[in-house]
Protein backbone atom coordinates (compact mmCIF):
# COMPACT_ATOMS: atom_id res chain seq x y z
CA UNK A 1 0.00 0.00 0.00
CA UNK A 2 1.25 3.45 -0.89
CA UNK A 3 0.78 6.53 1.25
CA UNK A 4 -1.47 8.45 -1.13
CA UNK A 5 -5.13 9.24 -1.54
CA UNK A 6 -6.49 8.53 -5.02
CA UNK A 7 -10.09 9.15 -6.11
CA UNK A 8 -11.06 8.57 -9.73
CA UNK A 9 -14.03 7.84 -11.92
CA UNK A 10 -14.00 5.17 -14.61
CA UNK A 11 -15.74 5.61 -17.97
CA UNK A 12 -18.38 3.13 -19.06
CA UNK A 13 -17.40 0.52 -21.65
CA UNK A 14 -19.49 2.40 -24.24
CA UNK A 15 -17.64 5.66 -23.52
CA UNK A 16 -14.29 3.85 -23.73
CA UNK A 17 -15.27 2.50 -27.16
CA UNK A 18 -16.33 5.96 -28.37
CA UNK A 19 -13.09 7.60 -27.22
CA UNK A 20 -10.99 4.84 -28.79
CA UNK A 21 -12.90 5.06 -32.08
CA UNK A 22 -12.57 8.86 -32.14
CA UNK A 23 -8.83 8.64 -31.43
CA UNK A 24 -8.28 5.99 -34.09
CA UNK A 25 -10.38 7.88 -36.68
CA UNK A 26 -8.23 10.99 -36.34
CA UNK A 27 -4.89 9.27 -35.77
CA UNK A 28 -4.62 10.53 -32.21
CA UNK A 29 -2.29 8.69 -29.83
CA UNK A 30 -4.06 7.08 -26.88
CA UNK A 31 -1.91 4.34 -25.35
CA UNK A 32 -2.07 5.89 -21.86
CA UNK A 33 -5.87 5.88 -22.08
CA UNK A 34 -5.86 2.27 -23.34
CA UNK A 35 -3.81 1.08 -20.38
CA UNK A 36 -5.66 2.99 -17.64
CA UNK A 37 -8.92 4.76 -18.68
CA UNK A 38 -10.00 7.09 -15.86
CA UNK A 39 -10.52 10.65 -14.70
CA UNK A 40 -8.57 11.53 -11.58
CA UNK A 41 -10.49 13.63 -9.09
CA UNK A 42 -7.92 13.59 -6.26
CA UNK A 43 -4.35 12.33 -6.34
CA UNK A 44 -2.75 13.48 -3.12
CA UNK A 45 0.39 12.65 -1.16
CA UNK A 46 -1.77 13.10 1.95
CA UNK A 47 -2.75 9.68 3.23
CA UNK A 48 -6.37 9.29 4.27
CA UNK A 49 -7.45 5.69 4.71
CA UNK A 50 -9.70 4.98 1.72
CA UNK A 51 -12.10 3.01 3.92
CA UNK A 52 -12.77 6.07 6.09
CA UNK A 53 -13.52 8.60 3.33
CA UNK A 54 -17.19 9.51 3.17
CA UNK A 55 -18.15 11.36 -0.01
CA UNK A 56 -21.41 13.14 -0.75
CA UNK A 57 -23.95 11.09 -2.71
CA UNK A 58 -23.65 11.31 -6.49
CA UNK A 59 -26.30 10.66 -9.06
CA UNK A 60 -25.13 7.66 -11.06
CA UNK A 61 -24.07 7.28 -13.69
CA UNK A 62 -21.96 10.44 -13.67
CA UNK A 63 -22.41 12.35 -16.91
CA UNK A 64 -19.81 14.79 -18.24
CA UNK A 65 -20.69 17.40 -20.86
CA UNK A 66 -18.91 19.76 -23.24
CA UNK A 67 -15.96 17.44 -23.87
CA UNK A 68 -13.12 18.81 -25.97
CA UNK A 69 -9.63 17.69 -26.86
CA UNK A 70 -6.90 19.84 -25.39
CA UNK A 71 -3.15 19.84 -24.99
CA UNK A 72 -2.07 20.53 -21.41
CA UNK A 73 1.41 21.66 -20.47
CA UNK A 74 2.84 19.70 -17.56
CA UNK A 75 4.85 21.04 -14.61
CA UNK A 76 7.99 19.55 -16.18
CA UNK A 77 7.54 21.40 -19.52
CA UNK A 78 6.05 18.42 -21.35
CA UNK A 79 2.73 18.13 -23.15
CA UNK A 80 -0.23 15.80 -22.65
CA UNK A 81 -3.19 15.12 -24.96
CA UNK A 82 -6.37 15.10 -22.89
CA UNK A 83 -10.11 15.02 -23.21
CA UNK A 84 -11.28 17.88 -20.96
CA UNK A 85 -14.93 18.21 -19.91
CA UNK A 86 -17.41 19.76 -17.51
CA UNK A 87 -18.37 17.43 -14.69
CA UNK A 88 -20.24 18.89 -11.75
CA UNK A 89 -19.90 15.69 -9.70
CA UNK A 90 -16.10 15.54 -10.13
CA UNK A 91 -15.73 19.23 -9.24
CA UNK A 92 -18.00 18.78 -6.21
CA UNK A 93 -15.93 15.81 -5.01
CA UNK A 94 -12.64 17.70 -5.51
CA UNK A 95 -13.92 20.71 -3.54
CA UNK A 96 -15.33 18.44 -0.81
CA UNK A 97 -12.00 16.64 -0.34
CA UNK A 98 -10.07 19.92 -0.21
CA UNK A 99 -12.47 21.47 2.31
CA UNK A 100 -13.32 18.50 4.55
CA UNK A 101 -10.05 16.53 4.47
CA UNK A 102 -7.66 19.37 3.55
CA UNK A 103 -5.82 17.25 0.97
CA UNK A 104 -3.06 18.82 -1.09
CA UNK A 105 -2.72 18.23 -4.81
CA UNK A 106 -0.10 18.95 -7.46
CA UNK A 107 -2.32 21.54 -9.15
CA UNK A 108 -4.26 24.37 -7.49
CA UNK A 109 -7.11 24.32 -9.99
CA UNK A 110 -9.15 21.23 -10.87
CA UNK A 111 -9.71 20.57 -14.57
CA UNK A 112 -11.72 17.40 -15.15
CA UNK A 113 -10.07 15.38 -17.91
CA UNK A 114 -9.05 11.98 -19.20
CA UNK A 115 -5.43 11.61 -20.31
CA UNK A 116 -5.16 10.06 -23.75
CA UNK A 117 -1.40 10.32 -24.22
CA UNK A 118 1.49 11.69 -22.19
CA UNK A 119 4.69 13.11 -23.69
CA UNK A 120 3.28 14.33 -26.99
CA UNK A 121 4.61 16.85 -29.48
CA UNK A 122 2.63 20.09 -29.07
CA UNK A 123 2.67 20.90 -32.81
CA UNK A 124 -0.79 19.49 -33.45
CA UNK A 125 -3.18 22.47 -33.54
CA UNK A 126 -6.25 20.96 -35.24
CA UNK A 127 -8.12 18.72 -32.85
CA UNK A 128 -11.47 17.13 -33.76
CA UNK A 129 -14.72 18.18 -32.16
CA UNK A 130 -16.31 15.84 -29.60
CA UNK A 131 -20.01 15.23 -30.20
CA UNK A 132 -20.93 12.94 -27.33
CA UNK A 133 -21.28 13.07 -23.56
CA UNK A 134 -19.01 10.97 -21.37
CA UNK A 135 -20.57 8.46 -19.00
CA UNK A 136 -18.73 7.29 -15.87
CA UNK A 137 -20.16 4.28 -14.07
CA UNK A 138 -17.58 3.59 -11.34
CA UNK A 139 -16.06 5.68 -8.55
CA UNK A 140 -12.88 4.32 -6.96
CA UNK A 141 -11.27 5.44 -3.71
CA UNK A 142 -7.87 3.85 -3.09
CA UNK A 143 -4.54 4.38 -1.42
CA UNK A 144 -2.58 3.27 -4.48
CA UNK A 145 -2.18 4.09 -8.16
Amino acid sequence: MQNITNIRIIPSSDTIKKITLLSDSFGLPHSDFDSHPHCTIIYSPDFIDADTIKLPKFKKPIIAKNAKLEIFETKDDGFVLVLEFDCESAQKCFNYMKNKYHVTTKYDEYRAHITLQKNINKKRTQLPEIKFDLIFDKLLITNSD
